[in-house]
């Protein structure tokens, strides 16, 4: 499925997000992945903005309710990360 170029920048966007945030916390994708229970090559392609079928629905149901996705997020505190035992 080709994605529509605001669901290409959403999911460009949310990829180098994660990808900041993980190494700004001096994790590798093995750690993200072993952490989310997924495999390396699912963090590697949600980082380049990959396999992200999940986004477009979430963009769209966002834009119906007339917000910002990350107005949804605003007022959570974020988890506190944790690498899990090794």
């Amino acid at each position: 499925m080709e994605l529509k170029s605001a669901e290409q920048r959403l999911a460009r966007q949310f990829g180098e997000g994660v990808r900041t945030r993980r190494k700004a916390l001096g994790y590798t994708q093995d750690d993200l992945a072993s952490m989310i229970g997924t495999n390396r090559r699912f963090i590697s392609e949600l980082e380049r903005g990959k396999g992200t079928s999940y986004l477009a629905p979430a963009l769209a149901a966002a834009e119906a309710l007339g917000i910002n996705m990350i107005s949804l997020f605003e007022n959570r505190r974020p988890a506190s990360p944790q690498l899990p035992p090794a």
